[in-house]
């Protein structure tokens, strides 16, 4: 509501109308700064060693993996040769558009497809049995 205030606030002209929009501004790229680090993902104990969870970095899909040695690592979703979104598949990161497989182990390097780099990694920690966007 405080940025439909601030909306009708602008409309209604004045010397207001020029300082709403700078008052509304700071919140709002103050919102995704938090959203994008720091949050937790998920409990640790949610994901078994060998298993992965799809979830959102900064509303992007992304998909984050326990792997069998016990670390986590997190990788974009969003296949680097089509865009299609990747799936976690028999230990690996698959892409069902054109047949591009990342190995998560190994900072989901290509081993297999048309795809030209492997998927942006995104830093995770375990604090406190929770896995947090680092």
């Amino acid at each position: 509501m405080g940025a439909a205030s601030a909306f009708v606030v602008a409309c209604g002209g004045g010397n207001g109308a020029s300082e709403a929009p700078e008052e509304a501004a700071p919140e709002e790229e103050a919102a995704p700064e938090e959203a994008s680090g720091g949050e937790s993902i998920v409990a640790e104990s949610d994901i078994a060693p060998g298993e992965a969870l799809d979830f959102e970095d900064g509303g992007e899909p992304a998909v984050l993996v326990h792997l069998e040695e016990g670390n986590f690592v997190a990788y974009s979703a969003v296949c680097t040769h089509a865009q299609c979104a990747v799936a976690f598949q028999d230990g690996s990161l698959a892409c069902p558009c054109h047949g591009s497989m990342f190995d998560p182990a190994n900072g989901a390097e290509v081993t297999a497809g048309p795809a030209p780099e492997p998927l942006p990694e995104i830093p995770v920690e375990v604090r406190d049995g929770e896995v947090f966007r680092a």
